[in-house]
């Protein structure tokens, strides 16, 4: 019995502390010091790092602003998968920076996104909405793109806190469009054998990784059948009242997200009227189809943001 108080002791400190430290943003570099002309002191947890154009705020926050960024720009905001770093989703901020958008890169921790998805997960939620009202976004057209279990999280409390009278958040911003690349899944106890895998496949130690592996098989399967967020989340998925058009990017080989559960995610909210375009990839590794179909993957992407900006001009007059 004290082997295994201790090792689960030890288990709990590595996801606590080591694990879930590795690929944050805790050395980016920057949240911009004045989007659409705010003042850096009226927006939450912003600093500069020296550059006119890009710091850094809480939870890894970093965000762009590009030159021609004014009132009207369009921003997006970029929900990182789980140990998601810097580098990696600095290549798809630079999709929306070359086409003139502002963008907000979070990424994501998987001791909150697998642990603490109510609580944690939520408060994150919260603070991008923050800095979306804030940095005066009320009135310009924003992207939610939302990568794998850890995007999806987030997005998932951005998206009922918009979506419903009864918070301080109600239509706070206008969502003009929502972007799905490998995701969302139905975070059911037959997914935990891939989301360890997902997890574990970045640690090399082997003793490290078996401690990881325990932990997560003896802490993950009550938070899936007891936390009330977990319970709700692919029906508050389905039944969001958020309506704007949506684009899924996803494959049949990709073995954490089951291109099964996002064919059901897509036909359920086209049957509640909504404009859903996807694009399924015969063959694909997760979250590795931009670079894998590179040019498909942007015609998708161009095709589908210019659509929703000129519904949501067009929608203006």
């Amino acid at each position: 019995m004290k082997f295994t108080s201790r090792f689960e002791a030890f288990g709990r400190e590595l996801i606590g502390q080591r694990i879930f430290s590795y690929g944050t943003f805790s050395k980016a570099r920057g949240v911009l010091n004045h989007l659409a002309g705010v003042s850096e002191n009226k927006v939450r947890g912003v600093q500069s790092c020296g550059s006119p154009n890009l710091s850094s705020g809480k939870f890894g926050a970093v965000i762009m602003k590009t030159t021609a960024s004014a009132q009207d720009t369009p921003v997006t905001v970029i929900l990182g998968w789980n140990s998601s770093r810097g580098k990696h989703l600095k290549k798809y901020s630079k999709i929306f920076e070359d086409k003139s958008f502002d963008t907000i890169c979070v990424p994501a921790k998987p001791v909150n996104t697998f642990l603490r998805p109510g609580t944690k997960v939520k408060t994150i939620g919260l603070y991008i909405l923050d800095l979306l009202v804030d940095l005066n976004c009320q009135k310009r057209p924003v992207f939610l793109y939302a990568f794998s279990n850890g995007g999806c999280a987030l997005f998932f409390h951005i998206m009922e806190v918009l979506s419903y009278p009864t918070t301080a958040y109600y239509q706070a911003v206008p969502v003009v469009g929502t972007i799905f690349d490998s995701c969302p899944i139905n975070p059911d106890i037959k997914s935990l054998q891939a989301t360890r895998e997902s997890v574990t496949d970045m640690i090399k130690n082997p003793i490290m990784k078996a401690a990881l592996w325990y932990s997560m098989t003896a802490f993950i399967p009550p938070v899936i059948y007891l936390n009330g967020t977990v319970k709700r989340f692919m029906s508050g998925m389905i039944e969001s009242p958020l309506l704007c058009p949506q684009l899924i990017l996803y494959s049949k080989t990709d073995k954490f997200a089951p291109y099964q559960d996002i064919d059901s995610y897509i036909q359920a909210r086209r049957h509640k009227g909504i404009h859903v375009t996807s694009k399924c990839w015969n063959s694909s590794e997760h979250v590795n189809h931009y670079r894998e179909h590179t040019d498909e993957y942007l015609q998708e992407l161009n095709a589908f943001t210019d659509f929703c900006l000129t519904s949501y001009h067009d929608q203006k007059k």
